[in-house]
């Protein structure tokens, strides 16, 4: 499955079954259509000719004549540890989502990600696990534990695996060459030639840049070393670039084979708990970091307002200048750059603010307060949810008074349905202290607990000051 996100969040590796055109999912809204070219006829014919020279049907196929010498050592010495998984709908004996995998002991535990088997943690009634070999042996996986804010799983064959992948213990150096593996779209196991780019800088769960392709189906397969050890797993990929893919690093693997395993889920809610405790866990940890200390703050024009929170953060600056206009406005935007996928309709774990500095000195009061109004009603910042997920936004709008100095506030939140003690909030905030210019900013909270999004929301209020 494709994962799209507002805010240039990643496309993940996971594939869904095509309907009546090849369709990938994406994890936060729909999927596009495979675009089709328009053929000549001769491109046509040509088209014909290929695709009956594909191998008969399985979905392992070696390395193209074109792979390096050691992509091809890499395949052949890693092939029968890479697992394609599928989940599986019940009700129809037919494969709902499909990602990879690979064993990581002799006694046949496998490795995935979390999104790829996110469908059977959230629903075991409706679905189930399986696994396909490269000689097209299948069997059944039990979930055995799972960690969703590195995006992992930890899953058993209960069966003996002679042939299992090693651990890479150590970084690598930069610029050095690495290979991924996996099931892209369904159409075979396939390696991938690329670049250990380190990990990433702004990045609140930390990941491997890999500059090379992870297509939908990739979701969970090893990223190997020249020796064939595993240093990472595939999981997601920007869309808004090329060649920009992402790894778990094989270290938080580790840790997860170290834990206990999970009690056996009974019912739908058996392992959302467990969903909902990690994530409650990873908002606490992250807001008594930003609740500690002061926020760094960033001036626009007289006015001061936070900054990037974190190297986690990343801010851009905008303006609306055009000289057709009667009045100018500039703008400070930042977002962290990650979120924690949960289900397809649900992603969280992220924040985002932007800051709008308008000024309108050729404008009367009234013409500049309609301005200002139309910009604060807009609510351009309301993240995207469905009822199922969440309960309906309660806002309280009123004014505050701090340090002599006067806001508009508006207040809002909402509640997950099933994932009860989480929220989501949304604030925003005007000033009210000339006729010609004024700030106003936009906060977006995503899966925090309700108290600990007061304090923040506080915290975030009282840094805005300017002077006269």
């Amino acid at each position: 499955m494709c994962c799209f996100a507002a805010f240039e969040r990643p496309i993940c590796g996971k594939a869904r079954q095509a309907k009546s055109f090849p369709v990938h999912r994406c994890a936060m809204g729909a999927g596009m259509p495979t675009p089709r070219p328009r053929l000549s006829l001769m491109r046509k014919i040509l088209a014909t000719l290929l695709l009956l020279a594909i191998p008969a049907p399985g979905w392992a196929q070696k390395p193209a004549p074109s792979a390096s010498g050691t992509a091809r050592a890499v395949f052949e010495a890693a092939s029968a540890k890479v697992l394609q998984i599928r989940v599986v709908l019940k009700a129809t004996d037919s494969q709902a989502a499909i990602g990879s995998g690979f064993i990581v002991s002799a006694d046949g535990l496998v490795v995935t990600n979390y999104h790829v088997i996110s469908d059977f943690a959230l629903d075991p009634d409706r679905y189930r696990l399986e696994f396909v070999r490269g000689d097209s042996a299948r069997g059944p996986l039990r979930l055995l534990n799972f960690d969703v804010v590195h995006d992992l799983a930890l899953l058993t064959m209960d069966r003996r695996a002679p042939q299992h992948s090693l651990l890479y213990p150590d970084e690598l150096r930069l610029g050095e060459r690495v290979f991924s593996m996996g099931n892209p779209l369904d159409l075979g196991l396939t390696v991938v030639e690329g670049t250990y780019s380190g990990l990433l800088e702004r990045s609140l769960y930390q990941k491997i840049h890999f500059t090379g392709a992870i297509n939908p189906g990739m979701s969970g397969g090893p990223a190997l070393t020249r020796d064939g050890r595993v240093f990472g797993v595939n999981v997601s990929v920007r869309r808004d670039g090329q060649l920009v893919s992402f790894l778990v690093p094989a270290r938080f693997v580790r840790t997860l084979a170290q834990a206990p395993s999970l009690p056996k889920a009974e019912g739908r809610n058996g392992y959302r708990t467990v969903v909902r405790d990690q994530l409650m866990a990873n908002q606490e940890s992250l807001m008594q970091k930003l609740l500690a200390g002061p926020l760094s703050l960033t001036r626009l024009a007289r006015y001061s307002a936070p900054d990037a929170l974190g190297p986690f953060v990343r801010c851009w600056g905008s303006a609306d200048t055009e000289p057709s206009k009667p009045f100018e406005a500039a703008y400070h935007s930042c977002s962290t750059e990650d979120s924690l996928f949960v289900t397809e309709s649900l992603a969280t774990g992220y924040i985002r603010y932007r800051h709008s500095l308008f000024s309108g000195r050729s404008l009367g009061p009234l013409r500049f307060y309609g301005l200002y109004q139309g910009h604060f009603q807009s609510g351009s910042m309301v993240p995207y949810g469905s009822k199922e997920e969440f309960t309906r936004f309660e806002c309280h709008d009123g004014f505050v008074n701090h340090e002599d100095k006067t806001l508009r506030a508006l207040l809002c939140a909402r509640a997950y349905r099933r994932l009860p003690g989480l929220y989501d909030m949304l604030m925003r905030v005007a000033t009210l202290d000339s006729s010609t210019q004024g700030l106003q900013s936009h906060l977006t909270l995503s899966g925090i607990r309700h108290e600990n999004g007061l304090r923040f929301a506080r915290k975030y209020l009282e840094a805005i000051t300017w002077t006269k």
